[in-house]
């Protein structure tokens, strides 16, 4: 299929996908980048001469589909005008030629967008306000869902076969770059240049920090030089190979997390490891084992690194984490990010999956679950110590998270079931 059969095959699925979902959606080729391939019409209302503010506008467009291939297919992202768009890369032969690229979309009201706008210098004259106000407006969860579809319609754009290839491909080559690197290192030991014994710590922390990067193709690089050092150092013995695999796993799991990857999710991977581990039966496989596994936590550190305000749901969540033991409010800790309150809970909602009062209240039951277990403190004393003014909220919030009442859950662990002094509803 020669370019412009592509691009037609590739528009096709573009026109699909905005008549079936009421978004619009257009292509970016990254070889022909000008500003009439900029997605949102809002940018063309006053597109007339190209400005500043318009390429820098197409390289946002264009930084966020790079992002999309990076990131494993999709990027969400908002504009300079606050409006939202998700992307996603078409894979031909290779190499990334497209991105699909659907918005805008408000998740923000029009009058937040104005005000927002205003408040950088720009001033909306009245066809772009009601272009704004035109619009599609959805939730933060249709455009999760409605970024992955996107992302299904570029991968059929780039070819099923090939996607499903990619493993099968990574696989080989770790295989083939491994079974070089013994061969290197058994050349060394030959001629005395280095003994079966020796095994580089430093590498170890090279990986660790490649992992906290999310830098796959170093982490892949140094992974191959320690499993080389392993399998020679191990004399090809599978239980000496499968304890030094283990302990190689612990430090990839303490800097998966350390780059941002979920704690539990790594928990529940590293929990599985051992089982796993245990089931290979050759060095090839251990070998095709552990590069998908470190594929994995890369992955998860990539997850946590595409989030467009990283560094601002940071610092609020360092914030909350030093106060919500006390009387903590929206409005402070926005203040405390340099965001307005109505922005700043969009984008918390949007990022950490839930409302900012959802995550203080569950910060405080898991220290309130803490203190039942292994403290004499009644209920109204706990309520008050993890910043819960009122018990009988408490006990509400309570049970809404853990399922059962304050008093039922300390009862049912076995520790100081006497007077609890449990407030309740009629309803609970």
């Amino acid at each position: 299929m020669d370019e412009s059969q592509t691009l037609r095959s590739i528009q096709e699925i573009a026109n699909h996908y905005a008549q079936a979902t009421g978004i619009p959606c257009s292509i970016l080729t990254l070889a022909t980048v000008d500003i009439a391939t900029l997605p949102c019409s809002l940018c063309h209302q006053t597109a007339e001469t190209i400005t500043v503010d318009h390429q820098r506008c197409l390289d946002r467009h264009l930084h966020s589909a790079l992002q999309s291939e990076r990131f494993g297919g999709s990027y969400t992202y908002f504009c300079d005008c606050s409006l939202l768009f998700w992307t996603s890369p078409v894979i031909v032969e290779g190499k990334m030629g497209h991105a699909l690229i659907a918005g805008p979309a408000l998740v923000l009201d029009p009058q937040e967008i104005t005000e927002e706008l205003r408040s950088k210098g720009r001033i909306l004259a009245l066809t772009e306000s009601q272009h704004i106000e035109s619009l599609p407006k959805i939730d933060i969860t249709a455009a999760h869902s409605l970024a992955e579809v996107l992302r299904m319609c570029a991968g059929w754009a780039s070819g099923y076969r090939e996607h499903r290839m990619v493993e099968a491909q990574r696989n080989l080559t770790q295989q083939s770059k491994l079974a070089e690197y013994i061969q290197e290192l058994n050349q060394r030991n030959t001629v005395g240049q280095v003994g079966i014994s020796y095994y580089p710590l430093a590498k170890e922390q090279e990986l660790q920090e490649a992992i906290r990067l999310g830098d796959r193709q170093t982490a892949r690089e140094l992974m191959n030089e320690l499993l080389g050092m392993i399998f020679l150092a191990s004399g090809n013995t599978l239980e000496r190979i499968r304890f030094r695999v283990m302990e190689l796993i612990i430090l990839l799991s303490r800097a998966a997390v350390q780059g941002g990857a979920s704690e539990q999710e790594i928990m529940e991977i590293s929990y599985s490891s051992q089982r796993e581990l245990n089931q290979q039966r050759s060095t090839e496989a251990i070998a095709r084992w552990i590069s998908n596994l470190l594929h994995r936590y890369t992955d998860l550190v990539f997850e946590q690194k595409r989030i467009k305000h990283a560094q601002v749901i940071l610092q609020a969540v360092h914030h909350i984490r030093r106060h919500y033991t006390g009387r903590l409010t929206l409005e402070e800790t926005s203040l405390s990010v340099g965001m307005s309150p109505t922005y700043f809970s969009r984008i918390f909602n949007a990022e950490m999956g839930c409302s900012f009062s959802t995550y203080v209240n569950r910060l405080r039951i898991e220290l309130a679950k803490s203190l039942l277990l292994t403290t004499r403190y009644t209920l109204v004393e706990i309520a008050g110590l993890v910043g819960f003014e009122d018990q009988g909220y408490f006990s509400r919030v309570f049970k809404g998270e853990v399922g059962i009442t304050p008093g039922s859950y300390r009862k049912r662990a076995g520790n100081f079931p006497l007077d609890t002094h449990e407030i309740h509803n009629a309803s609970s």
